[in-house]
């Protein structure tokens, strides 16, 4: 069978749904083949041990696109303020009542914020093709073909890559990338606090190893841990009573005592900067595009304003007759550019600086993380420059 469309989206992940979406309400003829399988079914009332720290900037555009107003607003936390102690005890301190904001950010549920795009993309009549094995890409001008192991071809003026980090689609474009394993993974997992956390996240810098709290409705937590690969297995070999012990101790016990709720898990940290993110017909969105540290807690966030852009390219009304072609799509890529390499500086820089054993450096640092939180202007810059 034979399929047309103008935009065919690969990967049904949050970015990729998004991006359907954003595009089908440009009135965009708009599919997505996803190769595991998606579905809008009824959540688990568990909490998911993965979160994102979602900006306002990207709150106000998945408003727009109707997302956000479907979450439960039960198992949203806004954070208020961080607090950030480098590896020699100072502390910079954030605030968005100083910077004049409402927050700084919004936590949520992987799995919530999945199910809600999910539910969206459904009340659009998005198709979303699970459990396709695509096999192969014909490149050609005007229309390219994604073929099936089933004998289906699906063809569209645009592919979308948002089949993350190990993108197939980026692989079939013959797009190199540069890599750099950290040789460490991020732990997470959640857990119930003995005191309240006030709508306050926690980081602390320990050398290479960076621990984060973020605040979770209900006097709860959710820790992202980046710790080399042994450590990270050590601390998914521990008991329950003995990883929330631990934790509690490497976050000097600011919340108490805690209780794991969720297991931990973990996953690999790495960086990832592909040669291109367009080619003609192809554009890479998320994962697919760029792979950052986590400790940022950028990666979803860089991911939405990828989409924002390109449909904001593909919004042009020259651009709605052929959004396959390059120079419309060189435009998505001139403008994504500085975002993503001062992310890529940003976090990749921090992760080595505080790696770094020369006593010297850590003297820089801690005077560096000291001196900026005695310049309140600087800091209401630099955090009305994070919520975009």
């Amino acid at each position: 069978m034979k399929y047309e469309f103008d935009v065919l989206v690969l990967g049904a992940g949050l970015v990729g749904v998004a991006a359907a979406i954003a595009l089908k309400l440009q009135g965009y003829r708009v599919a997505i083949l996803e190769r595991g399988n998606m579905d809008a079914a009824t959540l688990s009332p568990e909490w998911d041990s993965r979160i994102y720290a979602v900006s306002p900037g990207n709150v106000e555009w998945l408003t727009r696109l109707g997302v956000w107003q479907v979450l439960d607003a039960g198992r949203i936390c806004a954070v208020d303020s961080m607090h950030v102690w480098s590896d020699q005890g100072h502390v910079l301190e954030l605030d968005a009542y100083a910077a004049n904001l409402a927050s700084l950010s919004w936590i949520v549920e992987g799995n919530r914020l999945q199910q809600a795009l999910l539910a969206r993309m459904e009340m659009l009549d998005v198709p979303l093709l699970n459990g396709l094995k695509t096999t192969q890409v014909h490149w050609r001008v005007g229309t390219n073909k994604v073929l099936t192991a089933d004998g289906d071809c699906y063809g569209a003026s645009l592919l979308i890559g948002a089949d993350g980090s190990s993108s197939w689609l980026r692989a079939q474009a013959d797009i190199t990338l540069k890599r750099h394993d950290y040789a460490q993974m991020g732990v997470v997992a959640n857990f119930s606090c003995e005191r309240p956390h006030l709508s306050h996240a926690f980081q602390w810098f320990h050398g290479e190893n960076v621990l984060a709290w973020l605040p979770l409705p209900q006097q709860q937590i959710s820790m992202v841990w980046s710790v080399d690969n042994a450590q990270a297995q050590r601390l998914l070999s521990l008991d329950n009573t003995a990883l929330a012990q631990e934790v509690a101790a490497a976050g000097q016990h600011h919340l108490g005592e805690l209780q794991l709720i969720t297991p931990a898990q973990a996953f690999p940290l790495a960086m990832q900067v592909p040669d291109a993110i367009v080619k003609p017909g192809l554009a890479l969105v998320g994962d697919a595009a760029h792979q950052v540290h986590p400790l940022a807690g950028q990666g979803v966030n860089l991911g939405f304003r990828d989409v924002q852009a390109l449909a904001e390219t593909l919004g042009v009304s020259q651009s709605r007759r052929r959004p396959g072609d390059l120079m419309v799509l060189r435009r998505y890529e001139r403008a994504r550019k500085a975002d993503m390499l001062s992310m890529q500086l940003l976090t990749h820089g921090l992760a080595h600086l505080y790696a770094h054993p020369a006593a010297w450096l850590g003297m820089v640092r801690n005077q560096g993380v000291q001196c900026l939180n005695s310049m309140p202007a600087l800091k209401k810059k630099l955090i009305q420059q994070a919520i975009i």
